[in-house]
């Protein structure tokens, strides 16, 4: 993860996999439960687009990011 400073506006982009969030003594729960929902959302579509034929070369965090949500609601 990068340096954030107060000022930035924070995206699971800035995480290196979801655990790194569920791992973040710096967020609340409502913040990781929002950026993980947000990762899940994303790599649905990007699921969606490649089943479509449209490959962006991405690498997938689908499952990792369920999983984190899942492990970060069970508490």
């Amino acid at each position: 993860m990068t340096n954030l400073r107060s000022d930035d506006t924070l995206t699971y982009q800035q995480f290196d996999n979801p655990s790194d969030i569920v791992d973040a003594s710096t967020l609340s729960a409502e913040t990781k439960e929002a950026l993980l929902t947000q990762w899940v959302e994303d790599e649905e579509a990007l699921t969606r687009a490649s089943n479509e034929g449209l490959n962006g070369g991405e690498r997938p965090h689908l499952r990792a990011a369920q999983a984190a949500l899942l492990k970060l609601k069970e508490g």
